[in-house]
């Protein structure tokens, strides 16, 4: 199969028959922004950083009152109010057409091009996400192991343990589960779901856990249409998870000197993160320049622009309703991955 360049000239195949039909490329779908806080950039702004409140909980208050005699008032109680700050950046890109691709070319090639844009677009905030999530200090080590090294030295795998260690931290930190989810569109909208945690998960990883004693696969559910997504593959125990092609595993060197693939396993509660999201007015916005707006710098018409710019960040708020479980996967492809091919 013949692999081809497109930079927006006009491609060599223009006198050629083809066939219409746009072959389909590999794209992500972005998970790791659906299980946060979603908070939107308001115009005219600081946007260089955003931040949350966490207001700590108060203790019970199980003394008895006295009667007031003239000088025992009760101590007043006090809120205490944490602020977590986290950076929001611009990012983007663009690619350049000519006039030549824009007047002959066989096909709306502009609009493909905004089309893998757009996919960019989507893949980076997705990116950018899942490695602040990645950062957190909250960590499971699977099968007893106690650092990366040794999951990557005894290839540890998840066992039931794990989830069952990993469901009562976040219980006994009070994290909640989740009802709802962000939904998928533009809106800041929620929806309903079946009370949970969430395990954002790497396809290799799914096998394993497939393996565990009273795994329940997504289609088995009762509730089968109320699914979280299309990505969800199943549930253990307090556990519902999704699968994120995009959770790409991290690369430790064992005690033999072999590179080892480590999986990051995810497991949230309610409220573990915010994200400043694609939602939003202004969130995201599509640029495109016709030929001739650079003005004197394209004194001829001969180049366009198109691109995409969005503003993001993300934080975790929470670390104790976090969890990042390392471990390896029984079942690895060793392929390369085709939709690597834009490197």
């Amino acid at each position: 199969m013949a692999v081809q360049g497109t930079t927006g000239k006009l491609s060599p195949k223009v006198t050629a028959v083809y066939d219409r039909m746009l072959l389909t490329r590999a794209v992500d779908n972005q998970l790791f922004d659906m299980f946060g806080q979603a908070k939107t950039v308001q115009a005219k702004s600081n946007t260089k950083k955003a931040f949350a409140y966490r207001y700590k909980n108060i203790l019970p208050a199980t003394t008895p009152l006295a009667e007031y005699d003239g000088t025992n008032i009760k101590q007043e109680n006090k809120i205490v109010r944490e602020e977590v700050e986290y950076g929001v950046g611009h990012y983007g890109d663009y690619i350049i057409y000519s006039d030549e691709i824009d007047l002959y070319d066989f096909d709306n090639i502009k609009s493909s091009f905004l089309d893998i844009l757009g996919d960019q677009a989507s893949l980076t905030i997705d990116t950018i996400t899942r490695d602040v999530l990645r950062g957190g200090t909250n960590v499971i080590y699977a099968d007893g192991a106690t650092d990366r090294q040794g999951v990557a030295d005894d290839k540890k795998k998840i066992v039931e343990n794990d989830l069952i260690v990993a469901a009562l931290k976040l219980k006994t930190q009070r994290g909640k589960k989740f009802k709802g989810v962000i939904s998928g569109t533009t809106r800041i909208g929620t929806t309903p779901i079946r009370s949970a945690y969430v395990g954002i998960i790497s396809p290799e990883v799914t096998t394993d856990l497939r393996n565990l004693a009273n795994w329940k696969n997504v289609e088995d559910y009762a509730d089968y249409g109320k699914s979280i997504n299309e990505d969800e593959v199943g549930s253990w125990g307090d556990f519902r998870f999704v699968e994120s092609f995009n959770n790409e595993p991290v690369v430790q060197e064992d005690a033999d000197g072999d590179d080892v693939n480590i999986y990051l396993t995810l497991l949230l509660a309610q409220n573990a993160y915010a994200t400043v999201t694609l939602r939003g007015k202004g969130g995201i916005q599509t640029k495109v320049k016709a030929l001739g707006s650079a003005g004197a710098d394209d004194p001829l018409d001969q180049y366009g622009t198109i691109g995409w710019k969005a503003i993001h960040g993300a934080a975790i708020l929470n670390e104790a309703w976090l969890i990042r479980v390392e471990s390896t996967a029984s079942i690895e492809d060793g392929t390369a991955k085709h939709y690597y091919d834009y490197s």
